[in-house]
């Protein structure tokens, strides 16, 4: 049996809790924050202990680090660096870890395991290099975005959770970032990135925070065919305007990509897989983001060395 606890305990905590229970072979034994006492109830309901920081470290094989993004930084401080985990997206601007310090820690990326993403981005590929690559995405506000804790609003939020899915479908580094934000009381509620990656060709990102349903979308398109993929609130595919693949009616849990990320950190743990995808790719995403953030205030196109 592999031993799983999980450092936070919002709503993010929940979700991977749940996606353990489906998981054959893994035991979630804790919860909790660096804070005693907030996440007894929660807890109770997943039917195991609230531990400190120090003993989910102590005891579990594997762990999981939800907590918001300023304290990502001080939760990686504490943890002995080959210890696997997922560290969950977005990663957090005070972070700066070298990822090859810590080989067996997994970005917190649920849509790169889920099964028709991965398809969509398998068709993406076969366009070659489409000349239309766009991600949109929105969502409500997260408690989170509280200024000064925050520093990015939608951009740190949204595009924490889903550059990656978009640098996965472009297969390619990203060499310079412009953007503007919408600013409402110090913290981003909309965000326009324009990325150059190799070769030159651009891809877009188009993230906003308002008070609607959550919805993403990656959108690319070739000489020969349209490719739309749907990330949110249900994972759909289609190519040219025809439904190839949906996950509507499917157990959200295992549509979204959570279950498969937790049973690829066991494998992982087990010594059986390799870590997918490398913690170097939320920094990565973390690179751009800040970038985006000096475009914004500079008015500059700013590079990627």
């Amino acid at each position: 049996m592999t031993t799983l606890a999980i450092i936070g305990a919002g709503r993010a905590a929940a979700v991977h809790a749940e996606s353990s229970r489906a998981v054959a072979g893994v035991q979630l034994i804790g919860i909790g924050g660096r804070a005693p006492g907030r996440a007894r109830e929660a807890a109770a309901a997943l039917g195991c202990e609230e531990l400190s920081v120090a003993e989910m470290i102590g005891r579990a094989d594997m762990l999981i680090v939800a907590v918001p993004p300023a304290e990502v930084a001080g939760v990686l401080a504490q943890i002995p660096p080959d210890r696997p985990m997922i560290v969950e997206s977005p990663v957090g601007v005070n972070s700066r870890c070298d990822p090859g310090d810590r080989p067996n820690t997994m970005l917190g990326a649920n849509l790169l395991h889920a099964p028709i993403a991965r398809q969509g981005l398998a068709a993406i590929n076969d366009l070659g290099e489409p000349h239309h690559l766009v991600l949109r995405a929105t969502a409500p506000r997260p408690l989170w975005h509280t200024p000064p804790a925050a520093r990015s609003g939608a951009m740190l939020d949204l595009g924490g959770r889903l550059l990656p899915v978009l640098l996965a479908a472009a297969a390619q580094p990203v060499v310079e970032v412009s953007a503007s934000l919408n600013l409402q009381d110090g913290v981003d509620t909309g965000a326009d990135l324009d990325l150059r990656i190799a070769g030159r060709r651009s891809v877009r990102a188009k993230l906003h925070s308002d008070e609607g349903p959550t919805s993403a979308n990656l959108e690319a398109a070739s000489g020969s065919a349209v490719v739309s993929v749907d990330l949110w609130p249900f994972p759909v595919l289609e190519v040219d305007g025809d439904e190839i693949a949906s996950a509507e009616g499917q157990e959200p849990l295992h549509a979204l990509g959570f279950v498969s990320q937790m049973r690829r950190l066991a494998a992982v743990a087990a010594g059986r897989a390799a870590v997918w995808p490398e913690l170097s790719s939320g920094l990565g995403a973390l690179r751009i983001i800040e970038a985006a953030e000096l475009s914004a205030r500079s008015g500059r196109v700013q590079r990627l060395g």
